[in-house]
């Protein structure tokens, strides 16, 4: 019989990953924990020390704790486009940046990244093209304190590479959220499609091993041209 401070975990997780709380909220107190499932506060200070150690929440001194990421995809790998592309054997993939400037992290931006609300961020917008042809549209924000020699050309290139190898930050995971979006106007002549073409709308925010947010990013990708295959093990 499963234990009770791992049942509780359980509801805690399924929580954690729907729309109960959203990354970055704080989990209501131990107390508040222990009287909603009737159980001593030494039972829920096991339950999240479970997710504590997967990195999932952290505990703060004096406020309780935080959600930092979301599990949906446990277990699957957070693959960059260029090893996705390697794997299918397509080597001739472009990056052509279009935007690549550094403003002032907006309010969301800022409490994603776990910056300052006037820390500078990039703000890069490129296009990933196959074949001559486009598949998708990327918008990424990442610190400028964080990647003070990024470049146009490291963005040319794979943008993991240069985190992982030239700035010493092991990439650990990912939060990804998937949704619909139609292309406006500027998008659809970005990646030559028509005006309000169905997009799929992928949303990351990467973390290191120490569950640093380091970058948010967005995709619009042209489905009929690129996808994404994923094994999923029941657990």
């Amino acid at each position: 019989m499963k234990p009770v401070y791992k049942k509780i975990e359980a509801e805690l997780r399924s929580r954690i990953n729907s729309d109960f709380y959203t990354v970055s909220s704080w989990l209501p107190s131990e107390r508040q924990l222990a009287s909603e499932f009737k159980v001593a506060v030494s039972t829920i200070r096991r339950a999240l020390y479970c997710l504590i150690k997967e990195n999932i929440i952290i505990a703060v001194q004096g406020k309780g704790y935080q959600l930092i990421k979301k599990t949906n995809y446990k277990n699957q790998p957070l693959t960059g486009f260029y090893r996705v592309m390697e794997q299918y054997g397509q080597n001739g993939t472009i990056n052509k940046v279009t935007k690549f400037s550094t403003k002032i992290a907006d309010k969301n931006v800022a409490k994603i990244l776990k910056i300052g609300p006037e820390d500078l961020v990039y703000d890069i917008e490129r296009l990933r093209i196959l074949n001559q042809l486009p598949i998708l549209l990327e918008y990424s924000y990442l610190p400028v304190k964080l990647f003070p020699t990024l470049t146009v050309m490291h963005m040319e290139q794979s943008k993991f590479k240069f985190i992982q190898n030239e700035c010493n930050i092991i990439i650990y995971d990912g939060y990804r959220v998937f949704t619909p979006h139609l292309a406006d106007q500027y998008q659809a002549e970005l990646l030559h499609v028509a005006l309000n073409h169905p997009l799929l709308k992928l949303t990351t925010t990467i973390f290191t091993f120490e569950g640093l947010p380091i970058e948010i990013s967005e995709q619009l990708i042209v489905p009929e041209r690129y996808n994404s295959q994923h094994y999923f093990k029941a657990t």
